[in-house]
């Protein structure tokens, strides 16, 4: 048997685990959305309502507690720590034009802008961007400028609805995750009809080519091409209980890549969404493949592999590695996501997408809970 097979599920921890979060939705071009925080796992799960503007901005004003689950158990509800407020200039949002972006975040109590953001993964901040037909994705980086407010110039490739997930960590309250929806210049914010189907598996494996572009570049043609494998296990993958999901990226040919670089302080990023894109999960590499901690001094007494990394002082993996990229995750519910794993080689970025379907867990089965709360995952 597969040496692999024997690895361990490795529970949540700083250096290899996933966070769920269910976020808000909201509508329009200028609006204020909430997130949820983080209990001290690293893993939370709020409650997922589709809201008015108007509901939004009102309960984004009074903290606005969400109910949750986590694994089949109920979770009290929990107090918003801040409110995303999201514009765009133009306001109108115009095709294939680059435009400035600025998210502000704010008390959502107070109402003061807040400052006081962790560096994760080497940023202040990671937007996830996605057509909400699952289409299109792009992983971006706002420039913080101070006062609670980020900027970000970037360019959408069609017409239609788009969603964002603003990514980040606050130094006493944890990590939130609002998200927000809007739609491009002549176009309305339509609800996500998605019509995907899950990749067939080629033995073992799923299986598909990707060319690399620079980074927040998807639309770049011309990059070399990879092959990017990825293996969930166990399979069949089931709602609430752990997974790991096994990539391997190899060149054009199928030879394994063993020169990988790190992007972003580890060996590789994943996320996942639900097809109604409620459910957001960022997941980054299992302990021992090639991932940062942000406070090493919070890592006395735990038992982290990391073998034979090489660490500079500020504790980024240096050495390059490869072909092999494990995440560990949990998937909220039954039904359909998609997969995006990144992975850095020769200064470019590969950006490798799957679709999954999820069976019914056994607290599903037994409890029809698959359709209650809808968490999402860093």
């Amino acid at each position: 048997m597969n040496t692999l097979f024997k690895l361990p599920l490795l529970g949540i921890s700083m250096l290899g685990g996933a966070l769920l979060v269910a976020g808000c939705n909201s509508a329009g071009t200028a609006a204020t959305e909430v997130a949820g925080d983080a209990p001290s796992a690293n893993r939370i799960a709020v409650q997922s309502e589709a809201k008015t503007d108007a509901q939004s901005k009102a309960q984004a004003q009074a903290g606005d507690d969400h109910a949750g689950e986590m694994g089949g158990m109920k979770m009290k509800p929990r107090t918003h720590t801040t409110k995303l407020a999201f514009s765009s200039n133009p306001n109108a949002i115009p095709v294939g034009q680059p435009v400035t972006w600025t998210l502000q975040i704010s008390d959502a109590k107070s109402g003061d802008a807040v400052n006081d953001f962790e560096i994760e993964m080497t940023k202040k901040m990671h937007l996830i961007v996605v057509k909400n037909d699952l289409s299109w994705f792009n992983h971006i980086h706002p420039q913080f400028q101070g006062q609670g407010k980020f900027t970000v110039t970037t360019a959408l490739p069609s017409a239609g609805t788009y969603k964002i997930y603003a990514d980040y960590t606050l130094a006493n309250a944890g990590q939130e995750v609002p998200q927000f929806e809007f739609a491009t210049a002549g176009q309305t914010v339509t609800p996500a009809k998605v019509s995907i189907v899950p990749d067939k598996m080629q033995g073992m494996w799923l299986v598909n080519k990707f060319n690399a572009h620079p980074e927040s570049e998807p639309d770049t043609k011309g990059g070399a091409v990879y092959e990017v494998a990825l293996m969930p296990m166990p399979m069949p993958i089931l709602a609430g209980q752990d997974v790991m999901l096994h990539f391997q990226i190899r060149d054009a040919k199928g030879t394994p890549v063993k020169d990988l670089q790190p992007y972003l302080g580890a060996m590789g990023h994943c996320v996942i969404l639900s097809s109604d894109t409620n459910s957001y999960l960022h997941s980054h590499p299992m302990s021992g493949e090639g991932t940062m901690s942000h406070s090493m001094g919070d890592m006395k007494g735990m038992d982290h592999s990391m073998g034979d990394m090489k660490m500079n002082q500020s504790g980024l993996v240096k050495a390059q590695s490869g072909p092999d990229v494990r995440f560990h995750t949990n998937f909220p519910h039954a039904g359909l996501y998609k997969v995006w794993g990144q992975f850095q080689h020769k200064r470019k970025i590969i950006t490798a997408s799957f679709v999954v379907n999820v069976a019914p867990g056994q607290t599903q089965k037994s409890t029809g809970a698959a359709d209650e709360a809808t968490p999402h995952s860093h």
